[in-house]
């Protein structure tokens, strides 16, 4: 049986391969290099959005840095390619959520029914595929599904009623709990740092799936189960309307995350299957 095997000039040079031959060299080859097995690590900082950002919309307001957990991410992944062109990514992260409308909760004329903040711990495992859409470049394309399980270990939601024409105000504050499944898209740019590290930057959303008591990221909508004066706050779906009469366009709870990932990826070529390097200076033929 014969093979060939070729001897590279430079480190920098790839060892690329496929099943099927390419239809004008018969040489086996692949659309892109990071289209491999691999392990990585990602560090992420995160940005809040949902009920507790007020209306629930990202950077309705404005941009709010207490909705900011700066290295609030990190993710373990393993790679397997998937096709030429894709790697799927097997993953689980765990990190930390929070946020917090009081600057704009001081600024809402009296009686005031808004002010919401929440913190938060979550482990989320995933599923998603990495689609590189050129030939020898790093640019990829993200798309996934996750499941979140949050731990709501402090929330505090204002509640105002009225009792004999008079406005009084209810704290509904504990801890509590969400199990959320949820959709990832991202976009990020790998650069191969040796023959088997590449490091790459992504910038993802992801965006829960519901809105429901016990299925959020932040304590809201509450069940009447979840504080001690047993009122149920906030509706399930669609707008909603406060004690005040006021109307909310209310949206799914999600965050935005950029962060650093560092991979190790490798190889294993079939025996007896031809090879091509870029950048080659020879070519030696055995039996």
């Amino acid at each position: 049986m014969n093979s060939m095997s070729i001897e590279a000039r430079t480190g920098r040079d790839r060892v690329i391969w496929a099943g099927k031959a390419n239809s004008n060299t018969g040489l086996y080859t692949t659309q892109n290099y990071f289209v491999s097995q691999g392990v990585s690590f990602n560090g992420s900082a995160m940005y809040y959005f949902g009920d507790a950002d007020n209306e629930g919309v990202a950077f309705n307001g404005g941009f709010n840095l207490k909705n900011m957990s700066l290295g609030g991410g990190l993710r373990i992944s393993y790679n397997m390619p998937a096709g030429n062109c894709c790697n799927m990514r097997y993953a689980l992260m765990g990190g930390t959520l929070r946020g917090n409308n009081k600057d704009m909760f001081d600024n809402l004329p009296t009686p005031r029914d808004d002010y919401r903040s929440f913190h938060s711990w979550f482990v989320q495992p995933s599923v998603g595929v990495e689609y590189y859409p050129f030939t020898r470049a790093g640019f990829y394309i993200y798309g996934g599904i996750a499941l979140t399980i949050s731990i709501i270990d402090q929330f505090q939601y204002y509640h105002h009623i009225t009792v004999q024409n008079e406005t009084q105000y209810i704290s509904l504050e504990g801890h509590t709990y969400g199990i959320l499944p949820m959709v990832q898209l991202g976009l990020g740019y790998s650069w191969r740092l040796s023959e088997s590290v590449v490091l790459s930057l992504e910038l993802m959303g992801q965006e829960g799936l519901v809105d429901a008591h016990y299925m959020n990221l932040d304590a809201y909508p509450m069940a009447s189960g979840q504080n001690k004066y047993g009122i149920e706050k906030g509706s399930v779906g669609g707008k909603w309307v406060d004690a005040n009469g006021k109307e909310h366009l209310h949206w799914n709870d999600g965050w935005f995350q950029l962060g650093l990932t560092l991979a190790y990826k490798w190889r294993e070529c079939e025996y007896c299957r031809n090879t091509q390097v870029y950048g080659a200076t020879k070519v030696r033929r055995r039996r």
